[in-house]
């Protein structure tokens, strides 16, 4: 009987070493010994840990919050955590939804190539780079009378017509240095709106012509201690046309009537990863109201089986989450 009993304390003993704590609320920390067991053990744990350390934090802020999820213990958030990872299981539950998602939405190829052609076509029909080429030229400072120094700085840009008369001019210019802090080229971003400045020319421009338009506070700052040359070697003028108008015809208004989805995708045509997200948006726009993309479809049901394996750490990851993003 005795050595029974040694037997039975020996196992428990065991079981509890071999437990390593991940049987307690994660409202408590583990020990220094329990945490490098669990670390040695499966090295995916530092990062588990440290994720939950901030849940904790904000479980223990809370008294309602302590009283919903003090019970979850590490072992139960870590078996949520490896249903959430486990791709076999998943995989074969994605073949059944992609079948039942085909027959929800038939294939929508031809329509969506048919589409972007006839887009394509007419966006470069009125591509306004084709009229007009705008550079930086020169800078023209003007001067106090009477008591010196610079009253205003004028930034030149030479308008080179390209297909005849232009009627009027409106683009967007932002003046950055060529190299950025991280030592990469800064003419390779898009123009930001918020940084830009908006240049009207309304009298007729027929012949490559210098225009001026008066520098604000921030640029007039950066420049008037510098000469021409000196601006052209250190800033690229990163240019965005808005409208040329010729023979009546606004370009920048009739590429306004492209739809923004198909916009979006030609302006990004050649981003891999993000086609099939613009394609998904030019259905929804131009094809199908009712279209639901297959992330949209599947997420509710990866949401619903993750629910159903474990319900309160469910409700436990939403409602963090949730309050994470509202915080942000």
């Amino acid at each position: 009987m005795k050595k029974y009993s040694f037997l039975l304390l020996s196992i428990l003993i065991a079981a509890s070493c071999s437990n390593n704590g991940l049987k307690k609320s994660i409202t408590e920390p583990l020990s220094i010994d329990e945490l490098k067991a669990n670390i040695k053990k499966d090295t995916t744990f530092t990062e588990f840990y440290s994720q939950i350390q901030d849940v904790r934090e904000w479980i223990i802020g809370n008294d309602v919050r302590q009283a919903k999820y003090g019970d979850i213990t590490y072992k139960q958030l870590k078996r949520f955590e490896k249903h959430g990872r486990d791709t076999t299981f998943f995989n074969k539950k994605e073949e059944g939804w992609k079948e039942e998602y085909a027959k929800m939405y038939p294939s929508y190829d031809v329509q969506i190539d048919s589409v972007i052609t006839y887009w394509k076509a007419y966006k470069e029909q009125y591509n306004m780079d084709s009229l007009v080429v705008i550079e930086y030229d020169k800078l023209w400072k003007e001067y106090y009378s009477y008591i010196g120094g610079i009253k205003e700085v004028n930034i030149g840009f030479r308008i080179t017509p390209l297909k005849g008369k232009i009627d009027q001019l409106i683009f967007r210019y932002e003046m950055r240095t060529k190299v950025s802090n991280d030592g990469s080229s800064s003419s390779s971003s898009y123009s930001s709106i918020w940084n830009s400045h908006r240049c009207v020319a309304t009298s007729p421009i027929t012949k490559p012509t210098t225009l001026y338009w008066k520098a604000d506070y921030s640029d007039k700052k950066k420049l008037e201690g510098r000469s021409s040359e000196e601006v052209k070697r250190d800033y690229d003028f990163i240019i965005e046309l808005v409208n040329v108008r010729i023979n009546g015809e606004n370009y920048g208004d009739k590429l306004n009537l492209i739809p923004q989805s198909v916009s979006r995708y030609l302006r990004w045509e050649y981003d891999l990863f993000a086609q099939d997200s613009y394609k998904d948006d030019i259905i929804k726009e131009l094809l199908n109201k009712d279209y639901k993309s297959y992330y949209e479809y599947s997420s509710p049901l990866i949401q619903a089986e993750m629910k159903s394996f474990d319900p309160d750490v469910y409700a436990l990851v939403e409602e963090y989450y949730d309050y994470d993003e509202d915080d942000d």
